[in-house]
């Protein structure tokens, strides 16, 4: 007499799984837009770095992990789409240019990282330097009566107290 105990089971449609899956062909256009920013994106990002305006970096860096990121979320879609043969056979040709493009933004990107690090060690040459000519100066450096600093010859004279 225990009808109250009784289990109920919602039926689950398989129409609202096959929904959330979008055509094959949406997802290259996807990723065709996704590498055409980030074409956009690389281009600003060595122009920053060329014109040394360093300050954009951060916002560059951000906006070219976000696109990343898509560019990652839509691969997974794609080799997890139920008509992932097509891309060999069918959508061959959008898959190559998808595929060059990627090649040229690493490229690319690459070219950047190398700017990123002759900057980098220049900036470093150029901090020894200063560093160098701050110590020659400090080394001889004397004040006057009212304590204003200038620097000096180098001392001649060796003075023992």
């Amino acid at each position: 007499m225990e009808t109250a105990s009784r289990f109920i089971f919602k039926k689950i449609t398989p129409n609202t799984q096959e929904a959330a899956v979008k055509p094959i062909k949406d997802y290259l256009m996807m990723q065709d837009k996704v590498l055409s920013c980030l074409e956009q994106v690389i281009s600003r990002e060595y122009q920053a770095l060329k014109e040394r305006h360093f300050e954009l970096l951060q916002g560059l860096s951000t906006e070219k992990s976000d696109l990343m990121l898509k560019l990652q979320s839509n691969d997974q879609k794609l080799k997890l789409h139920p008509d992932v043969g097509t891309l060999k056979t069918k959508y061959s040709a959008e898959v190559l240019i998808i595929k060059n493009k990627m090649k040229k933004c690493h490229f690319r990107n690459e070219v950047n990282g190398k700017l990123i690090t002759m900057c980098m060690q220049s900036s470093n040459r150029l901090q020894a330097l200063l560093v160098e000519a701050r110590d020659l100066v400090t080394r001889n450096m004397t004040y006057n009566n009212k304590g204003s600093a200038s620097a000096r010859a180098p001392l001649r004279v060796s003075v023992s107290a």
